[in-house]
């Protein structure tokens, strides 16, 4: 498993766990992810892309929107290298 699998599996875990508190603050909005963390939250995916690109420049970082479930996002909701965030 490549570290990159294992961020996206780290994050999502986290996220599914802490879904039921967020919905009731954030929903709606898209929660960038690293390293197991919640580091923010956004109003647009497109927000929390760039910001992810901005901030972390291994590309390790993911993005869920908070909804009733943990949605696959297709390409965004996984972990991205930086050249794809802009």
């Amino acid at each position: 498993m490549s570290e990159l699998d294992i961020e996206i599996e780290r994050n999502l875990e986290v996220f599914k766990a802490r879904l039921p508190s967020l919905l009731e603050s954030q929903k709606g909005r898209y929660a960038l992810m690293r390293h197991g963390e919640i580091v923010g939250f956004y109003d647009t995916i497109r927000d929390a892309q760039v910001t992810g690109g901005k901030f972390y420049d291994d590309g390790l970082f993911s993005v869920q929107k908070v909804t009733r479930e943990a949605a696959n996002l297709g390409y965004y909701s996984y972990a991205m290298p930086v050249v794809n965030a802009r």
